[in-house]
């Protein structure tokens, strides 16, 4: 999202955003279900993705335990996301905690969209700040380069603090 509006402007970042919170319906869906049949395997799945540990797995299932309506879960999530526990966690746990895959369905746009129509606006913001330069330095070239360093302070700092 955020590069997609980089290069090409705040509507396309925002249509981005929206695929992307489609695409985590899909993806959160499809691992909630699979959760359904087996949750073990499935939580050994997500645990096994870097950066994500027992304690992450536990900490979001307490979190998620004493939400007791879906307002509240969407906080939750929220809240949840950022502080850098990833999505996926909840998907693979929904089922075990007793939430149905198609409430996890419903709420997860409300979940995941805020946070991808952010990057995207930071995105818009940074090309905004970037106005047209000399023929040499190509706008796009330079609004990558300022993009990816930002990224890589922000992962940086993500695997300082959050670990893996």
């Amino acid at each position: 999202m955020s590069l997609i509006a980089l290069a090409r402007g705040w509507r396309a970042g925002l249509r981005a955003a929206v695929a992307a919170a489609a695409g985590a319906v899909v993806g959160g869906t499809a691992l909630a279900l699979f959760a359904t049949w087996a949750p073990e395997t499935a939580l050994a799945v997500v645990e096994r993705v870097p950066a994500i540990s027992p304690a992450m797995i536990a900490r979001l299932q307490a979190m998620m335990a004493q939400a007791d309506s879906p307002a509240a879960l969407v906080g939750t999530l929220i809240l949840a996301s950022l502080t850098g526990i990833p999505y996926k966690i909840a998907a693979a746990s929904a089922p075990g905690l007793g939430i149905p895959v198609w409430e996890l369905a419903l709420i997860t746009p409300l979940v995941r969209l805020p946070r991808f129509a952010s990057l995207a606006a930071a995105g818009a913001i940074l090309r905004r700040l970037t106005p047209a330069m000399p023929g040499w330095m190509q706008p796009v070239r330079v609004r990558l380069m300022i993009a990816a360093l930002g990224w890589s302070a922000f992962y940086v700092n993500y695997w300082m603090h959050v670990g893996g």
